[in-house]
């Protein structure tokens, strides 16, 4: 009895902790999901920025010629604790005026078209959405200049929604104009910048690389 007892017990533990295995990779496989969203919504963001017409910042950061958003959270404070704007920033639209709002990733191959890689236009799940924001810089914002753009600084922020609906991760990036010659990334020349000390630093923390910041 004694040993039927014990191998009962030792079942429902491997039991248990194959269920706690099963979660958490399920857990990681969403996060990463979310993470390659947001990531996609970033280099979009970028693409725009670099098109071959040079970007109005201020139209974009919520200024004149800015088209409303029914989802813009476009700062008009800063907060008095952090030093960091009030808001997510202004949805940023693509050059055909469409709000990168809840775009789907993968888009042609979740939607069943033939493209390369997918010939037969064979429907594939959606790994989710992203959604992106353009706000002015936040040394520009602590000057009370929340939507006129000075310095061809900004921040963009893109969030990477996972197919479960629940698990997002936040991916932010200070962009701002080359000054070295030959390094602009197209016509608008807006390509990732270093956070300086000073007037312009952008209070990312220690653990930010390539000018990215994560956030769960």
């Amino acid at each position: 009895m004694m040993i039927m007892i014990v191998l009962l017990g030792l079942g429902m533990s491997a039991l248990f902790l194959t269920r706690s295995n099963v979660q958490m990779l399920t857990n990681t496989n969403l996060r990463n999901q979310a993470l390659y969203v947001a990531e996609a919504g970033l280099e979009r963001a970028r693409d725009i920025l670099n098109g071959p017409v040079a970007p109005d910042l201020t139209a974009f950061i919520g200024g004149t010629g800015h088209v409303a958003n029914a989802s813009d959270e476009i700062p008009s404070t800063v907060d008095a604790v952090s030093g960091l704007p009030v808001g997510r920033g202004a949805i940023l639209t693509d050059t055909g005026g469409v709000p990168l709002l809840r775009v789907n990733y993968p888009t042609s191959v979740a939607h069943g078209e033939a493209v390369p890689g997918n010939p037969g236009g064979v429907a594939a799940q959606l790994m989710g959405v992203y959604t992106v924001y353009l706000r002015n810089d936040t040394a520009e914002c602590r000057m009370g200049r929340f939507t006129t753009d000075a310095n061809q600084v900004v921040v963009i922020r893109s969030e990477g929604l996972a197919n479960d609906g629940r698990t997002t991760v936040v991916l932010e990036m200070t962009m701002g104009a080359t000054t070295t010659s030959g390094t602009a990334q197209g016509a608008g020349g807006i390509s990732a910048v270093l956070c300086n000390a000073g007037k312009n630093a952008c209070d990312d923390n220690n653990s930010v690389q390539n000018n990215v910041v994560v956030n769960n």
